[in-house]
């Protein structure tokens, strides 16, 4: 059995638009931004992939050393883990499909970057999509639900 990481769900909510992943906590109402080697990192924890599952994606797409990439990858995981964007969960990992490239080789290394903008929590926190049950959007609470 190994550690993978899976998203928090249903309190995170996630779309990805022209490569970038756009994510949303939906108690604090903080939203984030994943780009580039950090989108590509995104789509193998959807996966269920494990972080040398996630490193191996990221290396078969990008020009670093292998060091270079497990650090970040590590990096970011504990960042995600921290803002409460995914959670540990034991189970055998599944391999990540490798990064998809352009073709013309493996692109220059930069380590991603989770990106926090916390400007609209306030309209975020108002959305009705907090007025759920425990099956998520768009199952409402029962009456006798308390909703956090």
């Amino acid at each position: 059995m190994t550690t993978r990481l899976r998203v928090n769900s249903p309190n995170v909510i996630y779309e990805t638009i022209e490569g970038e992943v756009i994510l949303i906590d939906l108690k604090t109402g903080t939203y984030y931004s994943l780009r580039d080697s950090g989108a590509a990192v995104w789509q193998a924890i959807e996966q269920g992939a494990g972080e040398d599952g996630i490193a191996a994606a990221l290396r078969s797409r990008y020009d670093a050393s292998e060091e270079e990439i497990r650090d970040a990858v590590r990096r970011l995981l504990d960042e995600l883990e921290h803002e409460g964007l995914v959670r540990a969960e034991e189970g055998e990992a599944a391999p990540a499909a490798p990064a998809s490239g352009n073709g013309a080789g493996r692109l220059p290394f930069a380590a991603p970057v989770l990106e926090k903008h916390t400007d609209m929590q306030d309209l975020i926190l108002l959305d009705p999509v907090h007025e759920v049950g425990a099956q998520g959007w768009p199952h409402p609470a029962p009456p006798d639900e308390t909703t956090a």
